[in-house]
């Protein structure tokens, strides 16, 4: 055994554990004080690192929480106005279907049933011009999707969120076409011989109409008597006195025709049709669009050809009747949809857009621009001042319905299922993040009050024993 004075080893090696025990219990001190487990890098680096990165996931998720939210509300604050629109159009449609009912009205009722519908399309127009949230405009076309014709005699029918801003290049191989079904006389009917049933059969629907026939019926009186049930079965009836020409209001395949007599008459073929049936189809056209100088196929329904999905046309819709073209038309599409970040990183977004609802837009696509037959082109121009203009109003504000319909539609897919859907995936992911995030950087305070008592122990322990150390070189002195 050796005593040494200048060099106390235990004293230095009991004061070594003092500073760590020190330590420990200091790190204790500041977990149990902050409620942290990482209080600066040293801790945990690479927890820190982790940490830090969730930390700005969650942020970013209560953000995107927040912006769904007011997303929601502002497809609220436009559907809610979208309620009001229809009730508008019904009551509009109640009064068109009293000024139709001919025999009864009078020309003060008619008046006043314009009056009110007057009204009401100025209440539409401003609802359309005024509904907004906070300084947005929602409903006058600035959040939606718009199409300008440059040239040509297309029509811009629509577009949506998912179409790209630009010029689109029209170019037709196969021309829309009607259903015509026509006689085959070989003379003038000048009346027929018997009595005699027409049957009007759409192929495509399964609907069937009778027309019957007198003797003495000429081809005048035929095509009037067929004109008079237009209204169910979409044909159009003309003749030249020779011929008679049963066409169809609408373009495309859809509109498939036979057309027969009964076989009871004098001559099976007598009014020109035949007893086994004259029949024709219309031709849906068929086309591309071309944007940045690449030709993208069209899918043609009737005289309308759309975008296909995944293609910059996506969404965009084009009437066109004409003749074929490589260039028969160019759209400007302006695209200035909605969009909303809804997500915790950068192209997290959706988008919707809100069409234009005034009184100019809806309704359109019934006149014969579109290759129908109404009288009036859009909404604002509907009169019920006499029978034929309150059936042809009906029609129109029966197409504004279905306008309005389909962007109600839209608008409660996007909430339900963008907004609604995505709103709850987000709180699950903030919560699982957060919890992660807990356990990387939360104090577990009941192990780490344990390991602070333990270091307190320690402490006292080390700082006893330094004691003793420090004492033990002064036996040195009985020696002495």
């Amino acid at each position: 055994m050796s005593f040494r004075i200048n060099n106390n080893i235990s004293a230095i090696n009991a004061h070594r554990l003092l500073a760590r025990n020190d330590s420990q219990m200091s790190k204790s001190l500041e977990r149990l004080s902050s409620g942290l487990k990482i209080n600066s890098a040293g801790d945990d680096p690479a927890g820190l690192v982790i940490s830090e990165n969730m930390r700005a996931q969650i942020t970013g998720l209560n953000q995107a929480i927040e912006n769904s939210e007011l997303a929601t509300t502002m497809v609220q604050t436009a559907e809610g106005a979208l309620t009001e629109v229809h009730a508008l159009l019904n009551s509009m449609r109640e009064l068109a279907l009293h000024a139709a009912n001919e025999g009864v009205v009078s020309a003060a009722d008619l008046a006043a049933d314009q009056a009110e519908i007057d009204n009401a399309l100025s209440t539409l127009q401003q609802i359309a011009d005024n509904t907004q949230y906070a300084t947005k405009k929602l409903l006058n076309g600035t959040g939606g999707t718009t199409g300008t014709v440059l040239d040509g005699t297309a029509q811009f029918v629509g577009a949506s969120s998912a179409t790209t801003s630009g010029d689109y290049t029209i170019a037709v191989t196969t021309q829309a076409e009607k259903a015509a079904v026509v006689t085959g006389n070989s003379a003038a009917i000048t009346g027929i011989a018997a009595d005699e049933t027409l049957t009007i059969v759409n192929n495509t629907s399964g609907m069937t109409v009778t027309v019957d026939l007198e003797a003495g019926d000429n081809a005048q009186t035929i095509a009037d008597k067929m004109n008079n049930v237009t209204a169910i079965t979409g044909l159009v009836v003309t003749t030249d006195g020779t011929d008679i020409t049963a066409t169809s209001e609408a373009y495309g395949s859809a509109a498939d025709y036979t057309i027969y007599t009964d076989t009871a008459a004098v001559d099976g073929t007598q009014s020109g049709f035949a007893a086994a049936g004259t029949s024709d189809t219309g031709v849906d056209v068929v086309g591309t669009f071309t944007f940045d100088s690449t030709a993208y196929q069209a899918t043609g329904v009737g005289a309308v050809l759309s975008g296909r999905a995944n293609t910059p046309a996506q969404g965009l819709q084009v009437h066109y009747s004409g003749v074929t073209g490589a260039d028969v038309g160019t759209v400007q599409v302006s695209n200035q949809s909605l969009t909303f970040q809804i997500g915790a990183n950068a192209g997290q977004t959706a988008e919707v857009s809100l069409a234009d609802m005034s009184t100019r837009r809806l309704g359109r696509g019934l006149d014969s621009a579109f290759g129908g037959s109404n009288q009036f082109g859009a909404l604002s121009e509907i009169s019920v001042l006499d029978a034929d203009m309150a059936t042809d109003a009906i029609g129109i504000i029966d197409k504004a319905i279905a306008d309005v319909n389909a962007v109600r539609g839209e608008l409660g897919a996007f909430q339900g299922n963008t907004l609604e859907s995505g709103l709850s995936n987000l709180r699950v992911a903030q919560e699982n993040l957060i919890a992660a995030e807990s356990v990387i950087r939360d104090t577990d305070m009941a192990a780490e009050v344990a390991s602070f008592t333990r270091g307190q122990i320690l402490v006292q322990s080390a700082t006893a024993m330094l004691a003793q150390a420090n004492s033990a070189p002064s036996i040195v002195l009985s020696l002495l």
